[in-house]
């Protein structure tokens, strides 16, 4: 899976290349400003052993013809000087029709219903704002508006109704956040009936066509699965959230590679996860075991970690911004955006793919402007008479490593789709009625108080 959460747009592999550096004129000291003459001149306290050897009047004229040589001198690096003037002027002039920008999307038709929902974005408060209304704003802005925010409230509303009704029926304590959690994970994988009314509620389901949305990005949408109950760990993660939010119960996001899945803590401060994708709750040594969670990443915060709001915010920044790309394409926005997601968290991997991306596709378009080709390191030499572009190439490369620094690991769709398989295996279904009985013990605990 690619781009947040799951979808990762694969960056740009451009080699580090050590490229020939610009040749700059040498410079020389100027030893004519050097008074030669005065007898107080340090460097000439002691006797000079040539007057001696030569006399007065030769070393005088050995002098000369030193300071004519230093003068010549000079005055052959001065015309190179000028010469290397001209040269970066005529690549300059040259250069002068290269674009080092994307071409902007900004006069297509939809891009403003992203540019609103930014702009909206930058006004909210980031420690409190609505998870349902900013997720309902980012996918409707790809839907061009298309969607009713009434509607869509109304389902929040009754699934929230839906999910208190069950818990009092239960005889769960409506109060407790632990309580709230169970029977959210309840909502999400049993099929349940209301005794008062005989309203039943069906478990969601993973979708495994297209589950990355590289035809179809609506896949990724709340909207696509509450109309479908198919859904996955993009999706999943979030409805949970809104539903959280709508009964008021405290849970997180946090992320895996490629993958995303909720936490909650019960008053003895237990973390427990719960693995939407199919309705159990994971041990954090099976996520690690994954094999693609780097001893950097869990050090740089980049998984397994609870979002506070802030970096939720970022988070929704990503979405914005892969929302615009897949119905769009790269183009200043997509820098705009990330650039403040970076700002909210920094170590959000997921934006800084998207940056190294923006960068990579940036370069590639200004390299075919000079008839390069940038995956060819033979022909990439030629950027050197262009500063501005190997400013461009370090950047995207610099870029890069900052990727690699936070700890991320390209996780193949092969493995992805391995290790959700993974999670149906006997030992994993034994894990998770390990932990769903402690957990019912927790419930029971809590209601006897």
């Amino acid at each position: 899976m690619k781009n947040i959460f799951l979808l990762l747009l694969p960056i740009i592999s451009i080699g580090q290349v050590k490229l020939p550096t610009i040749p700059q004129p040498t410079q020389f000291t100027n030893y004519n400003n050097q008074n030669w003459s005065n007898p107080n001149n340090n460097i000439l306290k002691a006797l000079n052993p040539m007057d001696i050897i030569y006399g007065k009047d030769e070393q005088q004229r050995i002098q000369q013809q030193n300071q004519q040589i230093i003068q010549e001198t000079q005055q052959r690096e001065k015309q190179k000087e000028t010469q290397m003037r001209e040269i970066y002027t005529d690549i300059n002039q040259s250069k002068s029709d290269i674009n080092y920008n994307l071409p902007s999307f900004s006069n297509v038709k939809g891009t403003e219903q992203y540019r609103n929902v930014y702009e909206k974005m930058l006004t909210l408060n980031i420690e409190n704002y609505s998870v349902k209304d900013l997720n309902f704003e980012i996918e409707n802005a790809y839907l061009e508006n298309k969607e009713d925010k009434a509607e869509f409230d109304q389902i929040i509303k009754n699934s929230g109704d839906y999910i208190l009704a069950k818990m009092k029926e239960l005889k769960y304590d409506t109060q407790s956040n632990v309580a709230k959690n169970y029977m959210l994970f309840q909502f999400f994988s049993e099929n349940l009936t209301l005794k008062s009314n005989g309203l039943k509620h069906t478990p969601f389901k993973y979708d495994f066509v297209d589950y990355m949305g590289n035809k179809d990005w609506t896949k990724m949408f709340v909207s696509k699965l509450l109309k479908t109950k198919t859904g996955q760990c993009h999706s999943m993660p979030l409805l949970y959230l809104i539903l959280a939010e709508q009964i008021q119960a405290e849970a997180y996001l946090s992320f895996s590679p490629n993958h995303s899945f909720i936490k909650f803590r019960d008053k003895n401060n237990k973390w427990y996860n719960i693995e939407l994708t199919n309705g159990m709750f994971t041990a954090p040594s099976f996520l690690i075991n994954s094999g693609y969670i780097k001893a950097e990443a869990l050090q740089n915060h980049i998984y397994l970690q609870n979002l506070s709001k802030q970096e939720l915010f970022s988070a929704f920044y990503v979405d914005l911004a892969n929302g615009y790309i897949h119905k769009f394409g790269y183009d200043d926005f997509v820098e705009k955006v990330t650039d403040k997601a970076l700002e909210l968290y920094p170590n959000n991997v997921n934006a800084q793919m998207i940056k190294a991306n923006y960068s990579a596709i940036r370069f590639e378009f200004v390299a075919k402007q000079l008839g390069i080709n940038p995956r060819d390191n033979k022909q990439l030499q030629h950027i050197k008479g262009y500063p501005d572009t190997v400013a461009l190439l370090q950047e995207t490369n610099t870029q890069g490593k900052k990727v690699e620094q936070l700890g991320y690991t390209e996780m193949p769709a092969e493995a992805y789709e391995s290790w959700l398989n993974s999670l149906k295996e006997a030992k994993r279904k034994q894990e998770n009625e390990t932990l769903n009985a402690q957990f019912k013990g927790t419930i029971i605990k809590t209601l006897k108080n």
